[in-house]
């Protein structure tokens, strides 16, 4: 049932009231290790690392986002969807309105992905691209995150899009890239590395099981 005008601004409005309403996370604990303060070390163990000099966000290998000001460190809220004009959540594609996990910091908008490689990795070359392992933009991990040239992303998105369509067409979850770790995705790159993947057949994939 399609909501009128006033019902959506209605939602929206009220929508806005609860974001304002929400609290900010708790500080935490946490001990400067080296470089200046730009590696700081949590409590338990976490390391963090500053993606950008001048600019107080830290890091970790799992893709958690911090921020450091005159308040103490706190962990930040990682947006994942954009919703639409009825206040649903979409998923899916970008075309689907889904967008790159992301944190707005000081007025300014961070994607994580990119935040984990310059604080983890080395900043992008021209011609680069950030290439999430298992196709999945949700997961920022570190070890799901690789600089890659923009032929080879291409490449590997080839084969994400062949490898979910072979798990659909022959039932097998197993095939799912979702369902695979990044060491996993990264042996079946490996094993097609010399072949063109517009001239893999779907079925071939079937053979990647045993990965």
């Amino acid at each position: 049932m399609r909501l009128c005008k006033e019902q959506r601004i209605k939602e929206r409005q009220q929508s806005n009231k609860r974001k304002k309403a929400r609290k900010p996370l708790p500080t935490v604990d946490y001990a400067v290790v080296a470089d200046n303060g730009k590696t700081l070390r949590l409590r338990n163990g976490t390391a963090l690392r500053q993606a950008i000099s001048g600019v107080g966000l830290y890091l970790s290998q799992s893709g958690r986002v911090y921020s450091l000001t005159a308040f103490g460190l706190r962990p930040r809220r990682t947006r994942f969807l954009k919703k639409n004009n009825y206040g649903k959540k979409t998923s899916g594609g970008t075309a689907q309105g889904q967008r790159y996990p992301y944190i707005m910091f000081q007025g300014r908008k961070y994607e994580v992905h990119i935040l984990v490689t310059l604080a983890w990795l080395r900043p992008r070359r021209e011609g680069e691209e950030i290439d999430h392992i298992n196709g999945n933009i949700d997961d920022c991990r570190l070890v799901n995150l690789r600089i890659v040239t923009k032929e080879e992303n291409r490449r590997c998105a080839q084969i994400l899009r062949r490898l979910r369509k072979a798990a659909r067409e022959l039932n097998d979850p197993s095939l799912d890239p979702k369902n695979r770790t990044p060491e996993d995705m990264l042996k079946i790159y490996a094993t097609l590395t010399v072949c063109d993947p517009n001239k893999i057949m779907d079925d071939d994939f079937k053979y990647h099981r045993e990965f």
